[in-house]
């Protein structure tokens, strides 16, 4: 089974989870945290502390499934559990924040610049990451402008959107065959453009 097939099977799997906690089948809820919950903890490690991974992820579970009832199966169950994950992440460096700010005002001048010198650390590495994801997305999307139209938009569905072949061929009105071949050609093509901007990159340094 390729991986689109396998990703098609795992989606019909939780929508059919969905839909029983939707009917009152509260239980069925664990069939959605047993399959996503190491993607959750593995998008949010590369985001939080390892202390404090396992306590945002059970909260984004918990968003989840009060958000269910408003969910409109317009994207992916994975994807739209990330989204709830991310903001989940992004309200603990708020309520971090809030914290530090009130600590700060009951430690002592040496206490508070030695700490503030570690969260400005953590905020740097934190910048990092984000830098280093915003050049890959900024790389990405000079290639896709490099691509004819017919390959962003085969690229788009299947990569960024991650719908299944199936769906693909749906909206792009063409039979399954014909979009798995051009799926793989457009993502060589878009290799060798990536492939191109990095030389480039490098010449330039």
């Amino acid at each position: 089974m390729s991986d689109h097939q396998k990703r098609d099977a795992e989606e019909a799997f939780v929508r059919e989870a969905v839909r029983r906690v939707l009917d009152g089948d509260v239980e069925a809820f664990a069939v959605i945290v047993n399959t996503f919950r190491n993607l959750v903890a593995a998008d949010l490690a590369r985001r939080l502390p390892p202390s404090d991974v396992q306590e945002v992820a059970q909260d984004a579970f918990v968003r989840a499934y009060r958000a269910l009832p408003a969910f409109r199966g317009d994207a992916p169950v994975r994807i739209w559990l990330l989204r709830i994950a991310r903001h989940a992440a992004m309200d603990f460096w708020r309520k971090t924040y809030r914290r530090r700010e009130r600590l700060l005002d009951d430690l002592d001048d040496g206490a508070a610049v030695r700490l503030e010198a570690a969260h400005q650390e953590q905020v740097a590495r934190q910048q990092a990451d984000d830098d280093a994801l915003q050049t890959a997305r900024e790389r990405l999307n000079a290639a896709l402008t490099r691509l004819s139209p017919d390959d962003r938009a085969v690229l788009t569905l299947v990569e960024l959107e991650e719908r299944s072949m199936q769906e693909a061929a749906q909206t792009l009105g063409c039979g399954l065959s014909a979009v798995k071949v051009r799926a793989f050609r457009a993502r060589k093509r878009l290799k060798t453009i990536l492939m191109a901007i990095e030389s480039r990159k490098e010449d330039k340094t």
